[in-house]
């Protein structure tokens, strides 16, 4: 901190350039205090009122989860713990041992003991819907003029691809080309979905 000069040793010009710099010196300092003051009073940050992602910020209307003790509980034959097995399975595949590993003897039902049971998942295949439009024209009798009958909407001529398929190429493209994970090369998958949805938009 700067010490106070002798007043009585300054001129009255130097005591209003002091007065001057003083001023502004508290002005500077009180803008300060009142800043801090609202960043004290200000609500916490969240993903609404800052830049904070989605992720960072509280979920509402959600219970906390309790805290799980010792290990998760595994599927039968599995070391370490494992996901709950599914109540009602589409399909149960039971492999079971013919003969012996050691001596090659053949074992019966009876000689067989479950060893583990868990679960494996799988989406299940895609196959693509193709349906074909056929669009009539009629000709009138009275006129002689040819009417072509409309067609329901979504299936329009043009590209053979649908509303669907288009979106899901441009949510792809977005999602591989825009966070630049895959390059767009001739040739590639990536490039044969961007032609298929710049033919869908055009």
């Amino acid at each position: 901190m700067t010490a106070l000069p002798d007043l009585s040793q300054l001129t009255h010009e130097e005591k209003d350039a002091l007065i001057r710099a003083q001023w502004a010196q508290v002005q500077a300092l009180t803008a300060r205090v009142a800043e801090l003051e609202a960043r004290l009073g200000a609500p916490s940050r969240t993903p609404d009122n800052s830049s904070l992602p989605p992720s960072k910020g509280k979920k509402p209307n959600r219970a906390e989860k309790a805290k799980r003790r010792g290990p998760r509980s595994g599927s039968l034959g599995r070391m370490g713990g494992g996901r709950a097995l599914a109540e009602n399975p589409d399909e149960t595949v039971a492999a079971r041992p013919v003969r012996c590993a050691h001596c090659q003897a053949a074992l019966a039902e009876a000689d067989h003991v479950l060893h583990g049971r868990y679960d494996k998942i799988d989406l299940p295949q895609v196959a693509p819907v193709v349906t074909r439009v056929e669009r009539h024209a009629g000709r009138c009798w009275c006129c002689g003029g040819t009417t072509l009958a409309p067609v329901p909407e979504g299936l329009e001529p043009g590209t053979p691809f649908s509303v669907g398929i288009v979106a899901l190429a441009m949510y792809l493209r977005w999602l591989l080309l825009g966070s630049g994970v895959v390059r767009l090369g001739p040739g590639s998958w990536a490039a044969s979905t961007w032609c298929a949805s710049e033919s869908g938009s055009s």
